[in-house]
């Protein structure tokens, strides 16, 4: 029995690392085919597994694209945190916050219009 439960004990990383690396793959797959709520799933599923930057950088993208700037920006803030350097975040980071201030523009246009 106690050899049973070493060995469970030294697979779970393997199980964890492999159902990390699936759930990011199908999040993946899920984002590219515009399935949004499906992709952000995988991807919380994954951060769950490993907190990686790669992992919140994927959540904020998705975040990003159902409007939710908010939690998309908390989700880019953690990945630069975790991987300070990584040069497609602060990319995709950039990018979000363009758009963020062009968001909030409209918004205070329409807002002067009514």
């Amino acid at each position: 029995m106690k050899k049973l439960v070493f060995l469970t004990l030294l697979l779970l990383p393997a199980c964890s690392l492999n159902l990390y690396k699936e759930n990011l793959s199908l999040g993946i797959r899920a984002a590219r085919l515009r399935l949004w709520k499906e992709a952000l799933y995988r991807f919380q599923r994954a951060a769950e597994l490993r907190e990686t930057a790669q992992a919140y950088n994927n959540m904020a993208v998705a975040y990003e694209a159902l409007g939710d700037f908010e939690r998309a920006e908390e989700c880019y803030k953690k990945a630069l945190a975790l991987d300070p350097k990584n040069r497609l975040i602060k990319a995709n980071y950039a990018i979000f916050l363009e758009l963020k201030r062009k968001v909030k523009g409209r918004e205070k246009k329409r807002r002067k219009g009514k």
